[in-house]
C-alpha cells in the first residue's frame, strides 16, 4: 500500500468517526431548537468551509477530532437577547443531557450497525451435532454418543452448535435435561455442565460450563505405538488415515471403532492413506499415497481368563505430531510419534483437556508422562515458555508455548441455514457490541490500578498505523478495526473530564443536585484540570507510539 493511500485510509478513519460524533450533537440541537453556531471537522485553523442559514461548517487543519460549537455552551459567555430561548443553558436538563450524550451514542450506534451488517451476511451456522465425546466428563456420564443431535435443553430449542455452547458455558453445576435426536430414536438425557476456570480476553479468570462435546467429528487417524503389535507387523503407521474396513467405507473414527469391536480371529482387511511431504519452491505440499493391509488379531487372556482379539490399533488423538525446536516439549525429550499418557498422573483422555489445562494454569510447572515408539516410558516437568510476539498492529502478544502439536483431522456435519438472519443480526450486533464495552472498561480499570502498564496505551500514530493494516488486510478488517475504535472513542468521550462530554454531564448533574449551575470560576478550574489530565494521557500515548512505531527495535 503506498503512502497516499495509507493516509487515505486513516483520514476517512478518523473523518467517519468524527463526523458520525458530532452529527449526534448537531442533530439533537437542532430537534431541541439549540442555535448551533458551528460544525467542525478538526481542529485549529480553518482549511476551507461554507455558511448556511446560521451555523459555519468548516473542515478544520487538525484532523484529530472535531466539535460542534452551541449558543451557551458556555454560560458566562454574552447571549444577544433575541437568541436567548435558543442558548444551550436555556434548555430544559433533560434536553442538555440528550443534547450531550448523543455525541457518544451515536458512536455505540455506529460499531451495531457494522455489527449487524456483517452477522446479517452469515447464511449458515453448524447444527447442535455432537462429534466428539471425551471419556470421563459429564457428557460421557450422562450417556450422549457421537452423532446424537440436540433439540432442546431444558424445554428451549436448540438449532445452532453456538446456542448449544451458550447454554452450556452458563449452565455450571445445573443438571440439565437434554432432548436429542439418535437416528430415528427421540431420547432424553441429564446433563450436569462441570464448572471450569480458564484464562479470558485480558487475563481475567471466567468460570463456565463445561461437559465435554464438540461438533468436531475425528476422522478414523491411527496411532501405533507397539512395533511387535499385529497393526505394526502389517505395515500400518501412525497418523495413517483408514478410509475402509473389510470395503466398507468408514468417514470417522466411531464408524472405524465399531467396525473394531467386533473383530475376531478373521483377519481384518483396511484401505489406508499415508502422507508424504514434497518440497516445492515455496511450499512443502502432502502427498496422500494409498495403501491396503490385512491385520491379523492376536487372541488375548484378560485376568479373568476371559480371551479377546487386540490388533494393535489406537486413536491418533494423542499422538504427538510435531515439536518445536528448542521448545518446553524439545527438552524433555518429546517427540514425532510419541503417545502422551498422563498429566500429573492423571490419565488424559483428548488432546483437548491437555490444551484446556496448560492454557488455564500458564504459571504452574507440570509433570507429563509418555510412550514412544517402542513402549518405552517416560516421565519428565516442563512449564511453558512466555513468549512476546508483535502482532500485525505491532501490539505486543504474549502466547504460552508448550511446542507439541497434535495433529487430529476432524470434519463436522454440514451447516444449516440460519432462520430469521434479521433477528440473528441484530442480536449478535448487540452482544458483540457489549462484549467490547465490557473487555474495554475492564482493561481501563487494569490500567488505574496499576495491573495493565500504561505502555499498552495508544495515541494517533498507533490508530493511523492501525488503519493501514486493516486497510491492507481488506474491507472487513478495516470497518472493524472502525467499530472498535468508534467503541473507544464512546467510552473516552464519557469519563467525567470536562473537556469531553462527560465534563459536561459532571456540570449538569451538579446543577441538578444544588438548584444551580456551577460558578464560572468552578467550571474554569475544572476545565484546567480536565485539560491537564488529557494532555498527561496523550503525552503517554504519544510516546508510546514513537517507541511502538518510529524506533528502531
Amino acid at each position: 500500500m503506498t503512502m497516499l493511500m495509507w493516509a487515505g485510509a486513516v483520514l476517512v478513519l478518523l473523518g467517519v468517526l468524527i463526523l458520525v460524533h458530532e452529527l449526534g450533537h448537531f442533530l439533537f440541537a437542532r430537534l431541541f431548537d439549540v442555535k448551533v453556531l458551528r460544525f467542525s471537522l478538526g481542529f485549529g485553523p480553518r482549511l476551507f468551509g461554507f455558511t448556511h442559514r446560521e451555523t459555519e461548517y468548516r473542515l478544520s487543519l487538525v484532523p484529530l477530532g472535531g466539535y460542534v460549537r452551541l449558543l451557551g455552551e458556555d454560560p458566562s459567555e454574552p447571549i444577544p437577547p433575541v437568541d436567548r430561548p435558543r442558548a444551550l443553558a436555556a434548555k430544559p436538563l433533560w434536553q442538555r443531557y440528550t443534547v450531550v450524550i448523543a455525541g457518544p451514542m451515536f458512536n455505540l450506534l455506529l460499531p451495531l450497525l457494522i455489527y449487524f451488517v456483517h452477522y446479517a451476511g452469515q447464511r449458515t451456522l453448524l447444527p447442535p451435532t455432537i462429534g466428539t465425546v471425551l471419556p470421563g466428563l459429564p457428557a460421557d456420564a450422562a450417556g450422549l454418543l457421537p452423532g446424537d443431535k440436540v433439540e432442546s435443553v431444558d424445554g428451549r430449542r436448540v438449532r445452532y452448535w453456538e446456542e448449544l455452547e451458550q447454554i452450556i458455558s452458563s449452565s455450571a453445576g445445573k443438571t440439565l435435561r437434554f432432548a436429542i435426536r439418535r437416528g430415528p430414536d427421540a431420547q432424553e438425557r441429564d446433563v450436569t455442565p462441570r464448572e471450569l476456570e480458564r484464562l479470558g480476553p485480558l487475563h481475567r479468570r471466567e468460570h463456565v460450563g463445561w461437559i465435554g462435546v464438540s461438533p468436531r467429528f475425528h476422522l478414523p487417524e491411527v496411532g501405533v505405538i507397539d512395533p511387535t503389535s499385529p497393526a505394526a507387523q502389517a505395515g500400518l503407521k501412525t497418523f495413517d488415515f483408514v478410509t475402509a474396513v473389510g470395503g466398507v467405507p468408514v468417514g470417522t473414527w466411531t464408524e472405524f471403532a465399531n467396525a473394531l469391536e467386533h473383530v475376531g480371529a478373521a483377519p481384518l482387511r483396511l484401505n489406508y492413506l499415508r502422507g508424504g511431504y514434497s518440497s516445492v519452491p515455496f511450499a512443502d505440499i502432502e502427498i496422500q499415497e494409498p495403501g491396503s493391509a490385512t491385520v491379523i488379531p492376536t487372541s488375548v487372556a484378560d485376568p479373568t481368563g476371559r480371551r479377546h482379539y487386540e490388533t494393535g490399533i489406537l486413536s491418533a488423538e494423542l499422538f504427538v505430531f510435531s515439536v518445536e525446536p528448542g521448545s518446553p516439549a524439545d527438552q524433555i525429550g518429546l517427540r514425532r510419534g510419541d503417545q502422551i499418557e498422563t498429566l500429573d498422573g492423571a490419565p488424559l483422555p483428548h488432546w483437548d483437556v491437555l490444551r484446556e489445562r496448560l492454557a488455564d494454569h500458564p504459571e504452574r510447572t507440570f509433570r507429563l508422562g509418555w510412550r514412544s515408539p517402542g513402549g518405552e516410558h517416560h516421565e519428565a516437568s516442563f512449564r511453558q515458555e512466555v513468549r512476546s510476539e508483535l502482532d500485525a498492529y505491532r501490539q505486543d502478544e504474549q502466547h504460552l508455548v508448550f511446542g507439541a502439536l497434535s495433529r487430529l483431522a476432524w470434519k463436522t456435519d454440514p451447516p444449516v441455514p440460519i432462520t430469521n438472519r434479521f433477528g440473528y443480526a441484530l442480536s449478535h450486533a448487540f452482544e458483540r457490541t457489549g462484549q467490547i464495552i465490557f473487555a474495554m472498561t475492564y482493561g481501563f480499570g487494569q490500567i488505574v490500578r496499576g495491573r495493565v502498564p500504561l505502555t499498552t496505551l495508544g495515541g494517533p500514530i498507533m490508530i493511523g498505523y492501525a488503519a493501514g493494516v486493516a486497510a491492507e488486510q481488506g474491507f472487513d478488517q478495516y470497518l472493524w478495526l472502525m467499530a472498535l475504535i468508534s467503541i473507544n472513542l464512546a467510552l473516552l468521550n464519557f469519563l467525567p473530564v470536562p473537556i469531553l462530554d462527560g465534563g459536561l454531564l459532571v456540570f449538569f448533574t451538579l446543577e441538578l443536585f444544588k438548584r444551580r449551575p456551577p460558578s464560572p470560576r468552578a467550571r474554569e478550574i475544572a476545565t484546567y484540570v480536565g485539560l491537564v489530565v488529557v494532555v498527561t494521557l496523550m503525552l503517554f500515548a504519544m510516546r508510546n507510539d514513537v517507541v511502538r512505531y518510529l524506533l528502531p527495535r
